[in-house]
């Protein structure tokens, strides 16, 4: 219905004027009227349940207080159902909406609170880019637009393990999200660096596995951690925002942190060159029952926690760095033994297999790094999320194999790649990340249409061993998720980087204004690389 939707705003379009809005809308139409608001502007809400975030938010975008409407009187802002439409204009389905601005009022019309929540961010900019005059009354030009996202999942990663944020910091990154309409926070939070969240079940998961980070790796280093509590309150936070948070718990690999805790699920592991600490417990014992209901386990309580996810990560990747001391484990050997298994690759593929059954049975589906893509998983039961930018065959083979995949290559997608040229911490791999290459992803993919309907959606990611702070994250994220927002959100058609560099400096004030230093691409702002920085801890729990 959504690309029904889509289909009928480009039929119903003429030439469409520019707003300060971003995402960039499918449709605009300018009028010649005008609407103007003064303090005390009413606002009708569809859903009185948000009524407090709604008011907020026109609020601070108008710089002085809206109030709810009376019943019996129409307000100067209305959220409406989309049949109150004309008949002439297209019905928006899921999270699309239309926008009428008129010398009376703005009306936002949509079928689902999501589509009313991003019509809301929508007009949310429009206000706060309004013309003012003496008194601080704001007059906005009449308007009719039509909109609809591009892809059903527009996401970001954040890499809790190597380097913890806290509570308030992903609090304020999903303000951020909700803003320009991203819409799935992919939460990874284990690794080998650190367990961050809280299983009752192993309570040492978190006192031993969650101590210290990427840069601390002391015995006396604080654990940090989200305790159960936090998280539902994180999620209910995510939701009111029309943001559903995805959890990654990494398996078969990235296991360090849980086999301190837990050492008799050991599976073994590799040395880095020179450093003792990286990884020599990298794997969980893939064949061990006691491991397999320890893991078990461990995914009930997470399912419990993230309700309304759709989706479990497990990782899945990079598993093959860790597993050379499978062939010496008892159970590994009975293991190959019974199910005819030939190599270490058929190992880990039964392991795959052997949990994505525990997600499944708890009515998640699986998500998993694109090695999943040739586990022979369910195709209904599992999405893919392809990173490996190298190995575009993996991508066609997902896509011809019927899997849903998110697009999230490591060029353009991950963050902790540097952004200009100029910058010296960060990753470079043939090149690096800026701003214009998020912003025309995925077009250089070619997808066909048959593809891009498998194409769940896209997401950035940042992996967190050189954002020792935050300030170091903000500066990596912003603006680069801005653009992969309106990459995500925006029809290809209607993408274009000039005009998108013009309304950008009105979101980087934004940004600032909420306390984040983002890197401004305008001034090529210093770089902030924090190596060497003595790592932060938030929020630490007791």
């Amino acid at each position: 219905m959504r690309r029904i939707f889509t289909c009928l705003l480009f039929a119903f379009a003429t030439a469409a004027a520019e707003i300060q809005v971003i995402p960039r809308p499918v449709d605009v139409r300018e009028t010649d009227t005008r609407l103007h608001l003064t303090k005390g502007a009413t606002v009708q809400l569809a859903d009185t349940k948000t009524k407090d975030l709604v008011l907020a938010t026109l609020s601070e975008a108008a710089g002085f207080p809206l109030v709810p409407a009376l019943a019996s009187k129409p307000g100067s802002i209305q959220f409406l159902p989309a049949t109150t439409l004309p008949d002439r204009i297209p019905v928006p389905k899921g999270e699309g909406y239309v926008i009428r601005i008129t010398g009376e009022g703005a009306n936002v019309h949509a079928a689902t609170p999501a589509g009313h929540f991003h019509g809301l961010q929508t007009l949310a900019q429009l206000i706060r880019s309004g013309e003012r005059d003496g008194q601080g009354a704001i007059s906005l030009g009449g308007a009719q637009i039509l909109d609809a996202p591009r892809f059903a999942w527009r996401g970001f990663m954040l890499d809790e393990s190597r380097h913890f944020t806290g509570e308030a910091g992903v609090k304020r990154l999903l303000d951020g999200m909700a803003r320009y309409k991203l819409n799935r926070l992919h939460w990874h939070l284990t690794d080998s660096a650190g367990w961050r969240i809280e299983i009752k079940k192993y309570p040492k998961l978190t006192t031993i596995g969650g101590r210290g980070n990427e840069s601390d790796r002391s015995a006396d280093a604080p654990a940090q951690f989200y305790t159960q509590e936090q998280i539902r309150g994180i999620v209910a936070y995510a939701k009111e925002r029309h943001i559903t948070i995805v959890p990654e718990i990494d398996m078969p690999g990235h296991a360090d942190a849980a086999v301190l805790a837990y050492p008799e699920h050991d599976g073994g592991g590799f040395l880095q060159k020179g450093n003792k600490d990286k990884w020599p417990h990298f794997t969980f014992n893939p064949a061990k029952k006691e491991t397999l209901s320890f893991l078990d386990d461990i995914l009930k309580e997470v399912a419990a926690l993230f309700p309304e996810a759709g989706v479990i990560h497990v990782g899945g990747d990079e598993v093959h760095f860790g597993w050379h001391e499978w062939p010496k484990l008892q159970e590994v050997q009975a293991l190959m033994k019974k199910e005819r298994l030939k190599d270490l690759a058929a190992v880990e593929t039964w392991f795959i297999r052997r949990m994505s059954m525990t997600i499944n049975g708890l009515r998640f589906q699986t998500g998993g790094w694109d090695e999943i893509a040739s586990r022979d998983l369910p195709r209904d039961k599992s999405l893919v999320f392809w990173w490996r930018h190298d190995k575009p065959q993996v991508l066609h083979d997902a896509l011809k194999n019927d899997y849903s995949v998110v697009l999230c290559p490591r060029r353009p997608c991950y963050f902790d790649f540097v952004q200009h040229d100029s910058h010296k911490v960060g990753r470079r791999w043939g090149g690096f990340n800026p701003l214009s290459e998020v912003y025309a992803f995925p077009a250089a993919l070619k997808l066909s249409a048959a593809d891009e309907k498998q194409v769940r959606g896209i997401q950035a990611c940042l992996w967190t061993e050189t954002a020792v702070t935050q300030a170091r994250r903000d500066f990596l994220i912003w603006p680069r998720l801005v653009a992969l927002a309106e990459a995500a959100w925006t029809p290809d058609s209607r993408k274009d980087f000039s005009t998108f560099e013009q309304r950008l400096p009105a979101e980087i004030e934004w940004l600032r204004a909420k306390g984040i230093k983002p890197y401004d691409p305008s001034a090529n702002s210093p770089e902030i690389g924090d190596l060497g920085a003595k790592p932060e801890y938030p929020d630490k729990a007791e």
